[in-house]
């Protein structure tokens, strides 16, 4: 696999928190209440208009989304900040 191909299979984090969201029709307003998470933050980051989120409100997103925060985040752009 070269870099390119590699880059090319990388899914946007908040693309992946929508599909996994949604697949469990749960809304955003749901996921973001639950998790203890801004709406408004959460909308930005599925619409890809933010791209930063801390570790310990993604660890509460995967939570509530069934997975750990490494498997949420895994095959992602994340970076720990």
């Amino acid at each position: 696999m070269t870099p390119n191909d590699r880059n090319s299979t990388v899914e946007p984090l908040g693309s992946r928190i929508r599909r996994l969201r949604s697949e469990q029709n749960l809304t955003q307003d749901s996921l973001a209440i639950r998790a203890h998470v801004d709406q408004s933050g959460l909308s930005k980051l599925e619409r890809l208009k933010a791209t930063k989120m801390g570790p310990i409100p993604l660890t509460r997103i995967a939570g509530i989304l069934g997975m750990s925060f490494e498997e949420l985040v895994d095959g992602t752009e994340y970076k720990k900040q």
